[in-house]
């Protein structure tokens, strides 16, 4: 009983270190240390902030933002260098992260350092901003992927470094073919992005006003190419058989976005 009563008191020290670790990296030193306080009395109830016996990134930059010991404005514009560190799927992550930080208002960067090993993917861009970008929308927007991340470090007000679990992840706002039969699209602003199951076969009709030249390119779940189709001449309505271990496909015209102005009906088989 002795041991049991020692073993989990090591564990709860274990934690609240652990815990206490991570915080710091978010705030760096000198904030960590203006709100030491503050933040023992947000983060006493350490179980909250844990899901899965993992740290719930979320959550605590959710209470750190809510009790404004999160500061991310800078006195001036200045350059910030944030790394992504990616754990699987490089190319798919790669386009997700590059979406997701024109969503945040990220449209300018400039990649400093990109490295791929195996499957993993270090990403490293500078932007020049008056403001560090928000870790509690990057969080939100990951998660809507099921993307999660798994650390966060902070050195100072102008280098960030993100590690990222993409083990589960999904295309950022790709659109849904797999819960729906069909698809009505609108007017795109970027080429269509769909995520697909088990289909043999898919319809697209060309809205009306629409002058279509087709390109279609089918994807893995890793997002390689394993088919495309493209056609210079006219289609109103084009059917095509799905390759095996689809589960992407990118519809846009061969020349111009403005040819399907009008959108796309989108039907599976």
């Amino acid at each position: 009983m002795i041991r049991k009563l020692i073993l989990l008191v090591t564990l709860s020290v274990m934690l609240s270190a652990n815990l206490d670790t991570k915080i710091k990296d978010l705030l760096g030193a000198s904030d960590y240390n203006t709100h030491k306080n503050l933040i023992n009395h947000i983060f006493s109830n350490e179980a909250n902030f844990y899901t899965n016996n993992q740290i719930n990134y979320t959550r605590i930059i959710q209470e750190l933002d809510n009790n404004g010991v999160l500061k991310l404005n800078l006195p001036s514009t200045q350059n910030i260098s944030i790394t992504f560190n990616i754990n699987n799927y490089p190319k798919k992550s790669m386009k997700n992260l590059t979406d997701i930080l024109k969503t945040l208002g990220q449209h300018t960067f400039v990649t400093t350092e990109e490295i791929t090993v195996d499957n993993s993917l270090k990403w490293t861009i500078q932007i020049k901003t008056a403001a560090a970008m928000s870790p509690l929308r990057l969080s939100q927007e990951l998660q809507s992927i099921n993307c999660s991340i798994v650390d966060i470090k902070r050195e100072g007000d102008y280098n960030w470094s993100y590690s990222i679990d993409t083990n589960n992840s999904s295309i950022y706002r790709a659109e849904d073919l797999i819960n729906n039969k069909q698809l009505s699209l609108k007017k795109p602003s970027k080429p269509y992005m769909i995520k697909i199951a088990d289909a043999k076969v898919i319809t697209i009709k060309s809205g009306s006003g629409n002058i279509w030249y087709p390109n279609v390119v089918f994807y893995d779940n890793a997002l390689n190419i394993i088919g495309i189709y493209d056609e210079n001449s006219l289609h109103k309505s084009l059917k095509l058989e799905v390759p095996n271990n689809t589960k992407y496909i990118k519809i846009d015209d061969f020349y111009t976005l403005a040819n399907i102005k009008q959108g796309l009906n989108i039907t599976k088989e």
